[in-house]
């Protein structure tokens, strides 16, 4: 465990980023008048799970692998901060529905269905269990390409190995 230690720091930062934007969601009202946009303004989301995965993977070149990481390291970890933090991400939602904004599905089945969705459809989009589906496979896909991507940036070799 103690060889994750900075995945799972960074993946509950990243847990507490999310949970205070979901407080912001709705005082933006993104879960009631906008709601059309919500879909759309929470890819927001994307890149404080880039700078979180970017802290990460610096922090465990410098602390873990003392300065020095191949993009494969790199990769591997990042991957798996991307898991974990799929993982906690039915946390937020969760908390969102029961808590913050429990007539957020109503809303949003209300706002499709005055678009010509179907009601029946509209009940299987918009639920708790099809969101916490929807947040697992978003932040796992999300996550692991971007730390392909900035795993480019982090990685370091010494000269002797390169």
């Amino acid at each position: 465990m103690e060889k994750f230690k900075i995945e799972f720091k960074w993946a509950s930062i990243f847990t507490g980023i999310n949970l205070i934007w979901i407080y912001i969601e709705k005082y933006l009202g993104l879960h009631s008048e906008y709601i059309d946009y919500h879909s759309i303004v929470s890819l927001v989301m994307l890149l404080p799970l880039s700078l979180c995965i970017f802290m990460s993977l610096s922090q465990k070149r410098q602390d873990y692998y003392k300065g020095e990481m191949t993009w494969q390291k790199a990769f591997l970890s990042g991957s798996l901060l991307s898991l974990l933090v799929a993982g906690l991400s039915p946390g937020p939602v969760y908390v969102m529905a029961e808590y913050v904004s429990p007539e957020f599905f109503e809303i949003a089945q209300n706002a499709s269905a005055e678009r010509g969705v179907s009601q029946e459809l509209t009940k299987q989009l918009f639920n708790l269990n099809t969101y916490i589906s929807q947040a697992i496979m978003f932040y796992l896909a999300f996550g692991v390409m971007i730390s392909a991507i900035v795993g480019l940036f982090v990685k370091r070799q010494s000269k002797q190995n390169s």
